[in-house]
């Protein structure tokens, strides 16, 4: 049997026009599937992002409050409240111990040799606040001795997440 020769042709190969569908349906799927893997990574690196800045905000706040729970007594030599953005306390073993926010760096510091040195204990800290309450717990305390309760007040802050963590604490010598 012999076949026609414009059919043998057609049998051969694909048309034009079928060449040109599967390439614009190929390049709608590439583009779906780009759009898809974009905001996959994106998710990512901003849920990333938001369990790093928790965990420094959570970290800084949780090792500040153990700590400011040990303060020696409500007395000028072992609170100093005058300083905004730092406290200076002097712990139930007599060490003093210094929380400040070093602006330019962005880290939350902390000395225990009376401020003499400073490590780093978290990052991107935007602001860090303190504020002393008498026993009441409204009335703002306007000196050492007349402070009953603490109130320490990290912001964290970073590319796409701003998160404020605040604790209140009594230390126990009060």
């Amino acid at each position: 049997m012999m076949r026609n020769s414009s059919t043998a042709a057609r049998l051969g190969g694909f048309t034009l026009i079928e060449a040109v569908v599967v390439l614009v349906v190929a390049g709608v799927l590439a583009t779906i599937g780009a759009a898809v893997m974009s905001s996959a990574f994106r998710t990512y690196f901003l849920g990333r992002e938001i369990a790093n800045d928790d965990w420094q905000g959570r970290f800084a706040l949780e090792r500040m409050t153990r700590e400011l729970r040990t303060v020696r007594t409500a007395s000028a030599g072992d609170l100093n409240i005058g300083v905004a953005g730092q406290v200076t306390f002097a712990d139930s073993s007599g060490n003093a111990i210094v929380y400040r926010r070093n602006a330019a760096t962005s880290e939350l510091e902390r000395s225990q040799d009376n401020g003499a040195t400073f490590l780093p204990l978290a990052d991107s800290v935007s602001a860090l606040t303190f504020s002393y309450l008498q026993n009441d717990g409204q009335t703002t305390a306007v000196s050492a001795s007349a402070v009953y309760f603490i109130t320490a007040t990290v912001t964290v802050a970073s590319t796409n997440l701003t998160t404020v963590y605040r604790a209140t604490v009594k230390p126990t010598a009060f």
